[in-house]
C-alpha cells in the first residue's frame, strides 16, 4: 500500500515537499469542477509533485446530470488538464443527482481515458454507488471514499484501487485538514512505480504514518524510532494478535517478506493471521528471541534496525 494525498483550492498553496518528506508516494489534484471553474493551483501542485518524484493525478469534480453534459465537462476537463500530464485522471462523482448514472459516467471516463497511459478512475463513497451506479462502471478502477472504518466497504468491484480514508488529515507545515488515501499496490503498478526498496527511515516514517491512522498515536512522522514511537508501538503489543487487521500490520508483513520470512500470495493482506504469526516466530528464532509471536520491544528492534 502506498500513501498519498489529494489537494484542491480549498487547500490554498501547498509546498509538495512537505507531502513526499511525510512519506507520501503520490498527489492527486483538482483541476476543474462543471464546465467552467478552473482550479488555479492545478497545474503548480501536479508539476510540483513530479519534481518531487510523486506520482501525479488529476481529478474533475462533476456537475453533470446526463450524458450530454457528461461529454461536455470530459472536454472541458481535458483542455485545462492535459498539459500538466498527470500521470491518471480521476471522475469526482458526488454530486447531487438521481437515478442511475452509469451512462453518464461512462461517457466522462471513456472521453478522457486517453488523457494518460494507466486507466481513468471514478472517484465515489458507497452509498452514491448503490444509488447511481451498476456493474458495468466496473471497466474501470475504483477510488472509495469512506472514513471511520479498518477497511472500506462498497459494491460492484471486488477490489478499490485507491481509498480516502479521511478527510481530517494533518501533517507537518501544512495549516488546515487534508484528504488522505491509500492505493493499492497492483494500481500503483499500472501508474509506472516501480517496487524499490526503501531506505529506514522512510520505512519507519510510514510506520508513524501508519500508527497515527490505525491507533491516532499522533506521531511526528520524522523516521525516527525514538521514545515516542516505542512508546506507541508498546501501546499496541497487546492488540496485535491473531485475527487483528490494521496498516501496521501490513507493514510488518511487508518487512517479513523483504526477510523472506513471508512469500507474496501465502497470507491475507493487513491480518495478523497464522502464517504472519509463524513468520514473526520464526524470524525471532532466527535472532535468538523468543518465539512467541508477540510484537514485543526486542521483535520491534529486530524490524526498526535491518
Amino acid at each position: 500500500m502506498y500513501k498519498g494525498v489529494d489537494i484542491s483550492n480549498l487547500n490554498g498553496y501547498v509546498d509538495i515537499s512537505k507531502i513526499k518528506n511525510a512519506g507520501n508516494s503520490f498527489v492527486i489534484a483538482k483541476a476543474t469542477e462543471g464546465s467552467t471553474f478552473v482550479d488555479r493551483f492545478y497545474s503548480g501542485n501536479v508539476t510540483k509533485a513530479k519534481v518531487q518524484g510523486l506520482v501525479s493525478g488529476a481529478y474533475h469534480f462533476a456537475r453533470f446530470q446526463n450524458r450530454v453534459k457528461a461529454l461536455q465537462e470530459a472536454n472541458f476537463f481535458k483542455q485545462i488538464a492535459a498539459g500538466a500530464k498527470p500521470d491518471f485522471v480521476v471522475l469526482d462523482f458526488e454530486q447531487q443527482c438521481s437515478g442511475d448514472m452509469t451512462d453518464a459516467c461512462l461517457a466522462f471516463l471513456d472521453a478522457v481515458s486517453s488523457m494518460s497511459m494507466a486507466p481513468a478512475v471514478i472517484y465515489c463513497n458507497p452509498s452514491w454507488i448503490k444509488a447511481h451506479l451498476n456493474s458495468r462502471i466496473t471497466k474501470y478502477p475504483l477510488w472509495i471514499a469512506h472514513y471511520g472504518v479498518n477497511s472500506p466497504e462498497f459494491t460492484l468491484w471486488n477490489q478499490y484501487a485507491i481509498w480516502q480514508y479521511t478527510n481530517k488529515g494533518i501533517m507537518a507545515g501544512i495549516g488546515g485538514f487534508l484528504d488522505l488515501n491509500y492505493m493499492s499496490e497492483d494500481f500503483y503498478s499500472k501508474l509506472g512505480g516501480a517496487e524499490k526498496p526503501s531506505t529506514l527511515v522512510e520505512q519507519i516514517m510510514a510506520l508513524q504514518y501508519n500508527l497515527n491512522a490505525d491507533y491516532n498515536a499522533k506521531l511526528e512522522v520524522d523516521g525516527m524510532a525514538g521514545p515516542a514511537t516505542m512508546a506507541a508501538l508498546r501501546g499496541i503489543q497487546n492488540i496485535i494478535t491473531k485475527g487483528h487487521k490494521s496498516h501496521v500490520v501490513l507493514w510488518i508483513q511487508q518487512k517479513l517478506g523483504q526477510y523472506g520470512y513471508l512469500e507474496n500470495g501465502t497470507y491475507t493482506e493487513m491480518v495478523y493471521d497464522e502464517p504472519t504469526f509463524q513468520a514473526v516466530t520464526n524470524m525471532q528464532k532466527n535472532w535468538g528471541k523468543a518465539t512467541d509471536g508477540i510484537l514485543g520491544p526486542q521483535t520491534w528492534s529486530i524490524l526498526l534496525n535491518n
